[in-house]
């Protein structure tokens, strides 16, 4: 029996391997790479230009040189979500391009326009023309993930397109002060660096759970702690967009505290948790809020 146990204990990474393997091979052929180009006002020198031949004619000439803009480049990933070509990245990938690029496995290349955004979830919906439908990604239930579970990054870090990283759902519900107080991530220790935003974080069964957001570092590279946001609100936003363009949310038209050990002392509550109503938003755009309506009081 012993025996037995070592060659199943050995085998395991073996099956594990395989398992990376196979969902690599299924999801590449559906996550792209994304370059942008933007226009600059930071303008350097040429490191070709020989400073000794230049002759501006007035003071005028080379004050406009200098401040002729330069294009910047970026770059960052995403992935397929409809096989007419409507492509999910994060909006930061995106937001003040002039000319977006999308790259697929196979070498093809794409003009990308932008469908819609969300400001809120930092995400974007990117649509390319095709004369062929596209493989697309499955989005999985992110509310099922587990800590501890395997999951695997795929992008483009530092440009490096079609890289693939391993790791585990290091924790679930995590705040991020970047964001919105209202949105939680998935945390993952696969390696996410810069040019991974955008891309999926896939389960075992090669389903997207999260869109690669964003790390915590402090000098801008992998530190081994990489957020992503959590496929179902992904899935939400980028079916809104779809339909309408834009994400409508509902809203009720009030500001909320949270209860502290002060309020809780002075109006006799047993702990300080829970909320309260800070501020009641009469109106908006013209018309009274649910809140209002109500009868709220803060």
């Amino acid at each position: 029996m012993a025996q037995e146990e070592l060659q199943a204990a050995a085998r395991a990474p073996e099956a594990l391997s395989a398992s990376f393997v196979e969902v690599a091979r299924r999801v590449e052929p559906a996550v792209v790479n994304i370059d942008t180009l933007q226009a600059s006002n930071d303008v350097a020198e040429s490191d070709n230009d020989d400073k000794s031949d230049r002759t501006p004619k007035s003071p005028l000439d080379e004050l406009y040189r200098r401040q002729l803009p330069r294009p910047t480049r970026g770059v960052g990933s995403g992935f397929i979500i409809d096989p007419k070509g409507y492509i999910l990245t994060n909006n930061h990938v995106i937001e003040g391009a002039s000319r977006i690029t999308i790259s697929l496995v196979g070498g093809e290349r794409f003009r990308g326009k932008v469908v819609g955004i969300d400001k809120e979830t930092d995400l974007a919906l990117i649509k390319i023309d095709s004369d062929h439908d596209l493989p697309v990604m499955k989005f999985g239930d992110s509310n099922s993930v587990q800590v501890g579970d395997w999951v695997l990054a795929i992008g483009s870090p530092f440009g490096l397109d079609q890289t693939v990283t391993a790791g585990i759902i290091s924790k679930k519900e995590r705040d991020s002060a970047a964001f919105t107080s209202f949105q939680r991530f998935l945390q993952t220790d696969a390696a996410i660096n810069r040019g991974n935003s955008g891309g999926p974080l896939v389960n075992m069964h090669g389903e997207v759970i999260g869109v690669n957001s964003q790390i915590a570092t402090l000098t801008g590279d992998y530190n081994g702690i990489g957020f992503a946001l959590p496929s179902n609100e992904a899935k939400f936003v980028s079916q809104q967009i779809l339909a309408s363009g834009k994400v409508k949310r509902g809203y009720l038209g009030v500001t909320l505290e949270s209860v502290r050990s002060e309020f809780a002392r002075v109006y006799g509550l047993p702990e300080a948790k829970g909320a309260v109503v800070a501020d009641v938003q009469p109106e908006r755009n013209g018309l009274p809020t649910p809140a209002a309506k109500a009868d709220f009081q803060d």
